[in-house]
C-alpha cells in the first residue's frame, strides 16, 4: 500500500507542481477564463490530478482511510516543500525543514503502528 500512495502522492504533488506553474505563466491573463484552456502547463496538472483521483481511488477501497490519508498529507506537505525549493527556487527556513522531519516521523508511525486488514475486513481473533 505504501508504494502506491507514494506514486498517488507524487502524482498529485506533479499536479499541483504543473498548476502553479501554469498561473505563473498566464499570469494576468487567468482573468480570462480562456487562458486555462490556453496554457498546457494547466492540461498537464489536470491530467496528472486525475491519474492521481483515480489512484486514490483504488487505495480506499482497498485500505482503512484512517491509515492512508495521513501518509498521503503527509507525503504531499514533504513533496510539496521540497519540489517548490527545487523549481520554483521558495526558500525553506530551518522551522519548517523541522516540521518536515516531524512528518516524516509520523509518517512512519502511521504506517507501522497497526498492518490493519483491507478494507470490508475485520480482525478475526484466533
Amino acid at each position: 500500500m505504501i508504494l502506491i500512495i507514494i506514486v498517488i502522492t507524487i502524482f498529485a504533488n506533479l499536479a499541483d507542481l504543473c498548476l502553479k506553474i501554469g498561473a505563473n505563466r498566464a499570469g494576468d491573463a487567468l482573468g480570462d477564463p480562456l487562458a486555462i484552456f490556453l496554457t498546457p502547463w494547466i492540461w498537464l496538472g489536470a491530467v496528472l490530478g486525475i491519474g492521481s483521483m483515480a489512484l486514490w481511488i483504488y487505495i480506499l477501497g482497498r485500505h482503512h482511510i484512517s491509515h492512508a490519508y495521513p501518509i498521503f498529507v503527509g507525503l504531499g506537505f514533504v513533496n510539496i516543500t521540497l519540489a517548490s525549493w527545487l523549481f520554483l527556487h521558495e526558500e525553506i527556513s530551518s522551522t519548517r525543514l523541522a516540521g518536515i522531519a516531524l512528518i516524516l516521523m509520523g509518517i512512519v508511525i502511521v504506517h507501522f503502528q497497526s498492518k490493519e486488514p483491507a478494507a470490508g475486513t475485520s480482525k478475526a481473533a484466533g
